[in-house]
């Protein structure tokens, strides 16, 4: 290295994640790393999938058996059944809110003479880890939080928000900048803790993409589904709080010409499987995970996207933008979406899809057919499509992430 060049940045990134690494924490390590920054990466043990990272992004991973109790429950809980998984969640929360990640599980990963420029806390659960080493190994590095949700209010149970709110509220005034995943959540941080504005960073579509794209014929074999018809998807996790099972029942009340596409698994999984049966729905299909790399060839073989969420109880679900809206948006399909805050913005804003109150099956059978109308009538342009893949493409928000790197210096 010449005299004239400025050192490299090095960013430690923090992840508290069990079973998989939320796509975002991804996009952004290999942003920095491509940026010319040295990125190691500290994990609870994850599935990571092949060429996922950036091979300049360093990974520090302990192996299973060297655990801490705490973070080895928590990794054994992601392994369970999906119909297993939601009472044994249940089950830790009846034992009272405790930090999933310790301190320690991640100072053990570390030696005395590791030093960082910045340092990267990916949600609440790592917060605390951030600034206990910032404090005790690099008091000059800056500490960034990245909050993907507002983090206490995703529990229903007030014990459980409480815990996380008083967490929240003693640590987030330290952090030099806090980035999060939309408006309305960085609207409710600045009121909740009198911080000023976090900077949004959205979730868009930053995962690497197979290279051959994939054919009709594939889609279907995966569903055992027939073609010809309008095919409506759902992707992800399959849990009570997204309301699949009024979509999957509002497909009751809709002609056997529109087909549902559910993709992924869950807690529900079994349940949907056996109302689907009992119900003798012909026109409801349901489809295994596929990897990440692979998601979007799926995605684009569907007609329209759905996104039914009930925001009434949980803030976090009120002002959501799933993951899946961006990959809709970058497959350039229109969207049929739940009337939420954020929701309405993108999908009516951008002119990509129609928003509706989708409380029930006859809401959303309602919502999908008059939304399904609107795409036929040309309501939704290629145009408006690819306007909205534009302004939300990782390329946008990724050079936004590192100009608020090089705001902070690092």
């Amino acid at each position: 290295m010449s005299s004239t060049q400025a050192p490299i940045s090095k960013v430690l990134v923090l992840s508290a994640h069990a079973g998989g690494l939320d796509r975002r924490i991804v996009a952004e390590a290999n942003t920095l790393a491509s940026a010319g920054r040295d990125v190691t990466l500290v994990s609870l043990p994850v599935e990571i999938p092949a060429q996922a990272f950036d091979p300049r992004v360093h990974i520090v991973m302990r192996p299973m058996a060297r655990l801490n109790r705490q973070a080895r429950l928590k990794h054994l809980v992601h392994q369970l059944p999906f119909r297993y998984r939601e009472y044994a969640k249940t089950a830790w929360r009846l034992v009272g809110p405790k930090p999933i990640a310790t301190n320690r599980h991640y100072f053990s990963l570390m030696t005395p003479r590791d030093r960082y420029d910045a340092i990267h806390c990916h949600d609440l659960d790592t917060l605390p880890i951030g600034s206990e080493i910032r404090a005790a190994m690099c008091p000059h590095a800056k500490l960034i939080y990245d909050s993907h949700e507002l983090f206490p209010h995703q529990f229903p149970t007030g014990r459980y928000q409480r815990y996380w709110s008083r967490v929240e509220t003693d640590y987030v005034s330290a952090a030099d900048l806090v980035i999060t995943v939309n408006e309305s959540i960085a609207r409710a941080l600045t009121h909740f803790y009198g911080i000023d504005r976090p900077e949004v960073i959205y979730n868009s579509y930053g995962a690497p993409q197979r290279d051959e794209p994939l054919d009709e014929k594939t889609f279907l074999r995966h569903f055992c589904a027939r073609a010809d018809r309008f095919r409506v998807i759902f992707q992800g996790n399959l849990v009570v709080e997204k309301n699949v099972e009024a979509l999957l029942r509002a497909f009751q009340m809709l002609p056997e010409t529109t087909q549902l596409f559910l993709l992924g698994g869950g807690p529900m999984w079994d349940l949907l499987h056996m109302l689907r049966d009992r119900l003798g729905l012909k026109n409801v299909f349901l489809g295994a995970w596929v990897e990440q790399e692979k998601l979007l060839g799926y995605v684009k073989q569907a007609h329209m996207g759905v996104i039914p969420y009930v925001g009434d109880e949980l803030l976090n679900n009120r002002y959501c933008t799933p993951n899946k809206l961006f990959e809709f948006i970058e497959a350039e399909i229109p969207i049929c979406a739940s009337d939420l805050p954020e929701l309405r913005r993108i999908v009516k804003g951008y002119g990509v899809g129609g928003v509706y109150a989708m409380d029930d099956p006859e809401s959303i059978a309602k919502a999908i057919a008059e939304c399904r109308d609107r795409y036929a009538m040309g309501e939704f342009t290629r145009a408006a499509q690819r306007a909205a893949r534009e302004a939300f493409s990782w390329s946008r928000q990724g050079a936004k992430l590192l100009a608020l790197y090089d705001r902070l210096g690092v």
